[in-house]
């Protein structure tokens, strides 16, 4: 191999075009399970695999044990392995997952809302205000324990409106993990309902007509609760963590 070939790094003589190919296999099978383990790790604290944008940041760690171990290759080299492998690698941290989820039970933190109507056009809206959930909404809460789910919604509508729904119709599911919880918003419509319209510490409610509602800083995740809720072919949407944010998927 020609000297231009090779550049001296931390005082040793290195070949600087090495290819991955190049590596002893006990080095690439270090190498491979190094980048498992850090794919698993993004996909735990963060319930989505790397997408384009992401994939430097398990490279940068898998690259951190390879200079560790004082293996020669470039992070050029790495990263291409890397993009090219993902596939597999996820499928493998799928199985993975999978095969230990079988003896861990998920925890699941349920939750209710409930698009109100009046008969001529509008909808019962709630400006949230009292916690990091801020914007316009729809009434709902959490699910207590022991308590039936349609049970659950007419008591969070009557606590945060002042009026008692009947028979509110089940629409869909909207849902996301985050800390290890799957988190899980029941959503449902009703037409049918009694009582005077009363405020709470929630948020103050009132009637707006559904497009001026859409005109609203709405709460976060409402585009998608209004498409569920709205569509006759869609029932649900989970939440997935992406680099700017959580970014919804309809079913």
């Amino acid at each position: 191999m020609s000297q231009k070939n090779h550049e001296m790094i931390d005082g040793k003589l290195l070949q600087i075009n090495k290819k991955y190919s190049a590596l002893k296999l006990k080095q690439k099978e270090k190498i491979a399970e190094w980048m498992f383990q850090e794919t698993k790790d993004f996909y735990t604290k963060k319930y989505t695999f790397p997408n384009d944008k992401q994939l430097s940041k398990v490279v940068d760690r898998v690259y951190d044990q390879i200079e560790k171990a004082e293996i020669w290759i470039s992070y050029d080299e790495v990263f291409k392995h890397y993009k090219s492998k993902r596939s597999n690698i996820n499928k493998r941290v799928r199985k993975a997952l999978n095969e230990k989820a079988e003896n861990l039970p998920e925890k699941v933190c349920f939750m209710n809302m409930c698009m109100i109507l009046d008969g001529k056009g509008n909808v019962l809206a709630l400006d949230k205000v009292n916690d990091s959930y801020t914007g316009t909404t729809f009434p709902g809460g959490h699910v207590e324990q022991n308590e039936i789910f349609s049970e659950s919604m007419i008591r969070e509508v009557w606590e945060e409106t002042g009026l008692k729904i009947n028979s509110p119709k089940l629409c869909g599911l909207y849902h996301w993990h985050k800390g290890g919880i799957h988190n899980v918003i029941i959503l449902y419509k009703a037409d049918q309902f009694t009582g005077e319209l009363e405020s709470s510490e929630e948020g103050r409610v009132y009637w707006i007509p559904m497009e001026e509602l859409k005109t609203c800083e709405l709460a976060t995740g409402m585009a998608y609760v209004l498409q569920i809720i709205e569509s006759e072919k869609v029932d649900e949407c989970y939440m997935h963590l992406e680099a700017d944010g959580y970014v919804g998927t309809l079913y």
